[in-house]
């Protein structure tokens, strides 16, 4: 005990002796500094306390600066073109300004965002808190002030826009009035597969129910086609629409006819030449009209189906004779065709397929796995 003691006096003694060599120092440099601050002229001394006040300005302002545009500057990372005259500046509160750069000036205030530019119209939706309004793509400037009536808005198409209010969605003209009185409930937007914008197209545009069921409406509000669908999508370049549920696909004409029910497995619009149509195992061409054009197609086949007839000469191993036939593939399941006629056999519906003989395969269910035999005409033999 009397060791640690005599430890922590000489510990205390070694602190005393820094902090009096410490304020011993700063006695020597003040007194120092005082006697060279006396020797000075007062002009001199005037211009270093201009310097000195200069400075702590300078660098509270920096400071100042810094913490300003941290909050409310500029965010060039997040700038965007509008078009090619009219920018939107983020800043970093979260908001943006339209910049028309031909002008150099900008033309709105601060608004909360701005969407992307309409592909056919010229009047974008965009946002302040808890209200919608539209601004003129082509000069930057609002068109329609932000209304508290207008809960959302998505961008114009073909003179028409759609806004939200009281959950209900109604479609306006350039003038801001209602094209038509009634409106179609929101609520199931949300449930849809695709995104909804509520975009004329063709005049025609994708509305969903409350279920998330997507139908299409003409310009006058009516169903065309009932909502029905989990989706219905842009026309392709031709104007037709794809269509689906679940995992089916059906197609829409320009004019809101539903040319095909979604209950196909696949199909393919092929501009100016009509649908390819795959189903059950089949794949087949049509026209615009309906009119077969290929009876029978594929999307692949592999090389020609061998069969076992002896074993060879000095070896344990099979000698293979070359078939008439041939394994065709749609969507990753497998048929047979004759090779020589080019006539299916069976459409593509097994996951895999041998040769056993000249007269039978095996195939393999895709649901199940089980293997059973066919002939060459496509009849079932047996199952396993």
């Amino acid at each position: 005990m009397k060791r640690l003691t005599q430890i922590f006096q000489a510990l205390l003694g070694v602190v005393a002796l820094i902090f009096t060599a410490i304020f011993a120092f700063g006695r020597l440099t003040w007194r120092t500094i005082r006697n060279w601050w006396k020797n000075r002229s007062k002009w001199f001394r005037y211009l270093l306390i201009a310097i000195g006040g200069v400075t702590c300005i300078g660098y509270i302002y920096s400071i100042a600066y810094d913490i300003y545009d941290n909050k409310y500057g500029r965010n060039y990372w997040n700038d965007r073109s509008l078009t090619d005259d009219i920018e939107v500046h983020a800043f970093n509160d979260q908001t943006v300004r339209l910049y028309d750069s031909r002008r150099n000036k900008y033309t709105t205030d601060k608004i909360y965002w701005v969407a992307e530019t309409p592909k056919r119209d010229y009047l974008v939706a965009y946002a302040m808190p808890n209200s919608r309004g539209y601004i003129d793509i082509n000069n930057g400037r609002i068109c329609f002030e932000a209304r508290d009536e207008w809960d959302g808005a998505w961008n114009f198409s073909e003179g028409k826009g759609a806004v939200l209010s009281d959950g209900w969605v109604f479609f306006i003209d350039h003038n801001g009035r209602r094209i038509f009185e009634h409106g179609f409930l929101n609520g199931g937007r949300r449930k849809c597969v695709i995104k909804i914008e509520y975009q004329f197209i063709n005049d025609l545009c994708v509305i969903p129910n409350l279920e998330g069921k997507c139908g299409l409406i003409d310009t006058l509000g009516r169903w065309v086609v009932e909502p029905k669908y989990d989706a219905i999508y842009e026309p392709e370049t031709s104007g037709y629409r794809y269509c689906s549920s679940g995992d089916k696909i059906g197609v829409i004409s320009p004019q809101g006819k539903e040319l095909y029910p979604a209950e196909y497995d696949d199909i393919n619009i092929v501009k100016d030449r009509g649908f390819v149509l795959k189903n059950e195992g089949r794949m087949w061409q049509v026209d615009f009209d309906g009119n077969i054009v290929q009876q029978f197609m594929y999307d692949s086949t592999e090389e020609s189906f061998c069969y076992p007839i002896a074993y060879g000469d000095d070896s344990a191993e099979f000698d293979y004779e070359l078939s008439d036939f041939v394994k065709y593939e749609v969507m990753n399941s497998y048929g047979i065709m004759n090779r020589i006629t080019g006539e299916p056999i069976t459409p593509a519906i097994y996951s895999d397929i041998n040769m056993l003989s000249k007269d039978l395969f095996e195939v393999q269910d895709p649901e199940c796995y089980d293997w059973y035999l066919v002939d060459t005409q496509g009849n079932v033999v047996s199952k396993r």
